[in-house]
């Protein structure tokens, strides 16, 4: 399993990208680009969507991909589902120092409907940052959705939106999960790699400062690994189709 912490998860992830760039590096293009999308820009409109919503009333579309259904973007409540605010932070040296459940959009800008917000690990934590009945995805859900699109290495083909990730990428959204790179916030409060990276948290814990996480690059693989609890990464939520 890798293992990417912090700071040294920017020097070897951007040592990865540099690496696997093409000779012209449109990153900064396809940052543009992701910060500006629209959601009709990024879902597969040959796949049957179902629509959820937040205690904020805001709406998703979801789909059903193996004996799950997902929502189809990230989220983007501000409110627990009990009714509870979620601190926004926009301060840097604050955000590290939150010891509640709290979320940034990237670099502070106006919430994008794709792109969603970013949160802390203590949202995740208490259990009540997705709409009821709905779940942060965990590593079992995570596993399952990797078996169904026959294993890890080339899952994100299927996952990625095929619009916002590079012309030279492999991608289909076959699943209309629609994944687009939407970056995160680190430790320090500085928000890094919108359009290179998507990180999602998953609701399983590593250990006691570092939570799992999962994220697709410029690559063709879903991967896992955990990081600091007091980073800022997006949020799917998901639930078993009974």
């Amino acid at each position: 399993m890798k293992t990417i912490i912090s700071y040294t998860s920017i020097a070897l992830l951007g040592l990865s990208i540099i690496a696997c760039a093409p000779k012209k590096d449109k990153s900064e293009e396809i940052a543009n680009n992701v910060t500006h999308i629209t959601l009709e820009q990024v879902i597969n409109k040959t796949v049957q969507y179902n629509t959820a919503y937040d205690i904020d009333s805001n709406v998703y579309k979801t789909v059903t991909i193996g004996k799950y259904e997902w929502f189809a973007q990230n989220l983007r409540v501000t409110k627990l589902n009990d009714g509870t605010p979620i601190v926004n932070v926009t301060d840097n040296a604050e955000w590290k120092k939150t010891a509640v459940p709290a979320y940034a959009s990237y670099n502070n800008e106006t919430v994008n409907e794709v792109n969603g917000l970013l949160y802390n690990y203590k949202t995740v934590e208490s259990k009540k940052i997705c709409p009821e009945g709905w779940q942060v995805a965990d590593d079992s859900v995570w596993t399952n959705l990797t078996k169904t699109l026959n294993g890890e290495e080339k899952a994100a083909i299927a996952l990625k939106s095929t619009n916002v990730w590079g012309d030279e990428q492999e991608a289909t959204n076959e699943t209309g999960f629609s994944a687009v790179p939407s970056g995160f916030r680190e430790r320090d409060g500085k928000f890094y790699i919108i359009g290179q990276n998507a990180l999602w948290w998953s609701a399983t814990e590593h250990n006691e400062k570092n939570g799992m996480y999962y994220y697709i690059d410029k690559n063709i693989s879903l991967n896992h690994s955990h990081i600091e609890r007091t980073v800022g990464l997006s949020i799917r939520c998901v639930k078993e189709i009974k």
